[in-house]
């Protein structure tokens, strides 16, 4: 720290009386007790210092454990939610497939009832056209023989 007598001795040769240089002596020496730090209490601020920095390591890492178990809670509900949207959508689509079935179904029956008209009609027209000939090919044959 200080070497108290050369202090003294050179506060001395400065003109100082013994009494002064003394009292300076103690004043500097007080001074530093209360402002200056020792080797033990800089030893003992590092050991705190290290006690609060693992002590703030483990809350962090807690925290961190913490915080990913959330996450990975929130993505299995996601996950579930998801799976849940998609059967809701599915069971949507078949029930739409379903309808659209019906409906080309009946459209099928409809236009089947519709060909089965038409063909009716086409038989008794071709009929009637046949009749038409058979009566034109009797009236020819008459009339030429």
């Amino acid at each position: 720290m200080i070497n108290a007598l050369r202090y003294t001795k050179e506060l001395e040769s400065a003109g100082f009386t013994k009494d002064q240089a003394n009292s300076a002596l103690k004043v500097v020496l007080e001074i530093m007790n209360d402002k200056f730090a020792t080797k033990q209490d800089i030893q003992l601020s590092e050991i705190a210092l290290r006690s609060d920095m693992k002590e703030m390591e483990s809350n962090i890492r807690s925290d961190m454990k913490e915080m990913e178990s959330g996450i990975r809670s929130d993505m299995k509900e996601m996950e579930s939610g998801i799976r849940s949207d998609m059967k809701s959508m599915e069971s949507g689509i078949r029930s739409d497939m379903k309808d659209m079935e019906y409906r080309l179904q009946y459209q099928i029956n409809d236009l089947s009832k519709n060909l089965l008209s038409l063909e009716s009609r086409l038989v008794i027209k071709l009929s009637g056209i046949m009749v038409l000939c058979m009566g034109s090919l009797v009236t020819l044959q008459k009339l030429l023989l």
